[in-house]
């Protein structure tokens, strides 16, 4: 599906800014290329199982207001906040880690990723990246927010799968290239809102039936189709 991409593309975009000396600080314990290759796909296969999980949950969610007939209001609504979330997405997270718990819930994931990198162990990665995938994240907010409008638990968790995949060319780019990586990614961040606007109205041609043949033919095909 092309929308999940989109968003894990867009948000790639904004990790590797806010991110990046996080990831270039991992705790990794191999030294021949093929092992640190190896260790960075634990840590972000453990990132994206998270986002899986966290998927599978709202996509439940979703269900159960598809069961109270508002399906079509659920994509129409995701499609819109994604939109709008194109030029405020910081506002969106500011207004979730507001509310009352989670900045506690957040300092206790903090701790945990710090107990991990000071074991510098490799084998640690995986959990580095359990833990990361729950930090709070604009992106990953807006994703969530689109995996409610597929209103099941496996397509919600398809979703962030996919989200999570359209994340890694540009993390993995970092891991080769180290800090040269975010300044290149600054002067195309500004693509950042247009591929969150195309994957929202994707989800607004979901539920209203637009015609998006134009987007269509102006952005690469997927190449899988999961719903």
């Amino acid at each position: 599906m092309l929308a999940p991409l989109l968003l894990g593309l867009a948000g790639s975009m904004h990790c590797v800014g806010m991110c990046g000396p996080l990831m270039l600080a991992l705790p990794l314990d191999a030294t021949g290329k093929r092992q640190v290759w190896r260790q960075m796909l634990l840590y972000h296969s453990g990132r994206i199982l998270t986002y899986v999980l966290l998927g599978i949950f709202f996509g439940l969610a979703g269900k159960g207001l598809a069961l109270a007939g508002l399906q079509k209001a659920l994509s129409i609504g995701a499609g819109v906040l994604l939109i709008l979330m194109a030029f405020a997405a910081w506002r969106f997270e500011r207004l979730v880690t507001a509310l009352p718990g989670f900045s506690g819930f957040t300092q206790r994931i903090q701790n945990g990723m710090g107990r991990l990198m000071r074991r510098h162990s490799g084998g640690g990665v995986f959990y580095f990246g359990l833990l990361n995938g729950l930090l709070p994240c604009g992106m990953v907010y807006a994703a969530l927010a689109a995996a409610i409008a597929t209103t099941d638990g496996a397509a919600g968790g398809l979703f962030m799968a996919l989200f999570g995949a359209g994340t890694l060319p540009l993390l993995l780019m970092m891991s080769v290239l180290g800090r040269s990586l975010p300044v290149a990614v600054r002067r195309i961040r500004v693509l950042q809102p247009v591929l969150i606007v195309i994957a929202g109205l994707v989800l607004l041609q979901r539920g209203l039936h637009l015609d998006l043949s134009l987007f269509e033919s102006a952005v690469p095909k997927a190449g899988m189709e999961c719903h």
